[in-house]
């Protein structure tokens, strides 16, 4: 976790930069780890073994533990219900499952053109850690209903795209960059937005952070994203485990290098706020997240504004829910918050 020294003057920005502070090195937490290596080598040892299993070994494709079909309209039938979604705004007819990219490196993607042939405007839909591209258009149908045409796909080393083992997002980013390049060049698209829920919206930051300059998207909708990747499994840890997180995450760096081949540090998002300054940016957060805590979106928000000259991201907490469920617990609030940002920060 980069710039630790950071200083805030609001105490709520404040209080939650502490807040995520406590997932990093300190003196005293290091050599609390020195009197007890032993022990924080064998723990470590142990959580890797477990810890690498949960990453990396998760079902892509079959049949749910609920009974559908994994990646398939069936997903969406099975949410539609078991999460009360209203008004869902696509037919099965209107999508459309394609495969971009070479062989070697294939993207599976679904599509939902507009049927009035209107292909001016588009909305890329990324789905979490361990779902798929029917979860992404699950999040982001409702902007077919306001005209915009869809893409979403599976993240790397999810559904079918390429990729064996995730690497939180930062091979995503790249692929994103991609899919941006792609839709800009067939369709001539004049309007692009992002809606990325949980390790989605932290691909779309990550990808903001890296590509967003030479790659320019309208609008941005980060829903429930870490800000480091790291830290973000030291929380997970801390949380199941019941145990101080520096007393079992030793060498997670080096796990991801070994087993991923992607150096997960990367995914770091408290700089370089300098190269989106231009872009809208709405973060939204439940304050009940047991996964990802809110403080995460509190401070990137915060970073985000000290540079837009003209303050042009906002940040939106759900008082009541818990991860990933902003949308689906208030659904109307949620889209019109949604629409309202976009109609005043679009400035592609």
């Amino acid at each position: 976790m980069k710039n630790t020294n950071i200083k805030f003057k609001d105490k709520k920005i404040q209080k939650s930069w502490k807040y995520l502070k406590k997932y990093t090195y300190q003196p005293y937490k290091v050599i609390i780890m020195v009197i007890f290596f032993p022990i924080v080598l064998l723990l470590s040892f142990l959580c890797s073994k477990i810890f690498i299993s949960y990453l990396f070994k998760y079902k892509k494709s079959g049949i749910s533990k609920e009974g559908y079909q994994l990646n398939s309209w069936e997903q969406i039938e099975y949410d539609i219900k078991a999460r009360k979604l209203k008004d869902f705004a696509i037919q099965k007819d209107n999508v459309e499952e394609l495969d971009l990219g070479d062989e070697e490196k294939k993207i599976s993607a679904l599509i939902v053109k507009r049927k009035d042939n209107n292909f001016k405007k588009w909305v890329i839909g990324l789905h979490g850690f361990k779902r798929n591209k029917y979860s992404g258009l699950r999040s982001c149908n409702f902007f077919y209903e306001k005209g915009y045409n869809i893409l979403t796909f599976d993240a790397y080393a999810h559904g079918n795209t390429y990729g064996v083992k995730s690497d939180f997002g930062l091979t995503n980013a790249k692929i994103l960059d991609q899919m941006i390049s792609w839709i800009k060049q067939k369709f001539k698209a004049v309007e692009i937005g992002i809606l990325g829920v949980s390790m989605g919206a932290t691909t779309s930051l990550y990808y903001a952070k890296e590509y967003y300059k030479k790659n320019p998207v309208s609008w941005m909708i980060a829903d429930c994203p870490f800000s480091s990747a790291i830290p973000q499994i030291r929380f997970f840890l801390k949380r199941y485990l019941k145990i101080p997180w520096y007393f079992m995450s030793l060498g997670i760096k080096r796990n991801f290098l070994r087993y991923s081949k992607s150096d997960i540090a990367k995914v770091s998002l408290f700089d370089k706020y300098e190269r989106v300054k231009k872009l809208p940016i709405l973060y939204i957060h439940g304050l009940k997240d047991e996964f990802i805590p809110y403080h995460c979106s509190v401070v990137m928000h915060h970073l985000k504004n000290n540079q837009d000259e003209d303050k042009n991201s906002q940040l939106v907490l759900f008082e009541k829910s818990k991860h990933s469920a902003c949308y689906q617990d208030h659904q109307t609030e949620y889209k019109n918050k949604v629409y309202n940002f976009i109609e005043t920060k679009n400035k592609f």
